[in-house]
């Protein structure tokens, strides 16, 4: 069974409960986001490339 979430690809570890009747399949990652939700990530930039004068 994959991860309920549409852009992740991998196979689902645990089912949670989202709401009285809703349920989703997470993959460790997503399930790892899910139980920390309380505390603040700090976001990762990359660069897409670098600028070049002319």
């Amino acid at each position: 069974m994959k991860c309920s979430i549409s852009e992740c690809k991998t196979e689902a570890k645990e089912t949670v409960k989202i709401g009285f009747k809703e349920t989703r399949n997470l993959c460790e990652y997503h399930y790892n986001l899910f139980n920390n939700k309380e505390e603040k990530h700090e976001p990762s930039f990359n660069k897409a490339s670098k600028f070049k004068e002319k």
